[in-house]
């Protein structure tokens, strides 16, 4: 069986980063954001988003994400404390795809995301052209949970435009409960997972299919 060789990569060189607030930056974070959510909730949040921001029209790019982890400590270990990350991006311009990395800036370094999963959706809601544009994709990358348990931020560079683009900051305020020895928030480098494993996750949580 296929085994997928999941590699976090940490840089422990501190990168200076000051963070202003833009006018064509929107940052979207679903309230249940340790919970999955389908494309089509997205695509509502997406919808609410254009209302709220209606009056800046045409705004250059938005990013909505979402995140879920395993349902119980068995399946945790299974997926070796990962998680997925599901960003759902519209941009005007359509150069700027595929983004170019997603990342998890903290004091001491960065962790890089591994995507493994995109999908372009195609946009019908005449609300969302009008404020946001026609091109979306949605992404899925890996994700470990200790990011979301450390204080940070999670940043994307997009191909041309765009780079160290804030869409959310961490802690996220949600825990784990079954998660109680901290050796197990740190994932293990050398220990691969079964791509059934992953798949089933990414369909339940998500309904995707992935291998």
């Amino acid at each position: 069986m296929k085994r997928l060789f999941c590699i976090l990569t940490i840089t422990l060189t501190y990168i200076s980063y000051s963070f202003s607030q833009q006018t064509d930056h929107l940052m979207g974070r679903l309230e249940s954001s340790i919970n999955s959510t389908s494309a089509n909730l997205m695509t509502i949040k997406i919808i609410n988003a254009a209302n709220k921001y209606l009056q800046y029209a045409p705004v250059p790019r938005i990013a909505q994400f979402d995140y879920a982890f395993a349902k119980d400590i068995d399946e945790y270990k299974k997926l070796n404390g990962l998680g997925i990350l599901y960003i759902a991006s519209l941009n005007q311009d359509s150069t700027e795809y595929p983004i170019e990395r997603v990342y998890f800036k903290h004091k001491d370094g960065v962790v890089e995301l591994q995507l493994m999963y995109t999908k372009v959706v195609t946009v019908t809601d005449n609300l969302i052209k009008n404020v946001f544009g026609n091109h979306r994709v949605d992404f899925y990358y890996l994700m470990p949970y200790v990011v979301t348990q450390i204080s940070g931020q999670l940043i994307i560079d997009w191909k041309k435009n765009r780079k160290e683009f804030v869409i959310g900051e961490f802690p996220s305020g949600s825990s784990l409960d079954y998660i109680t020895d901290k050796k197990l928030l740190i994932p293990d480098v050398t220990k691969d997972i079964q791509n059934i494993d992953l798949d089933l996750f990414a369909q339940r949580e998500f309904q995707i299919k992935i291998y």
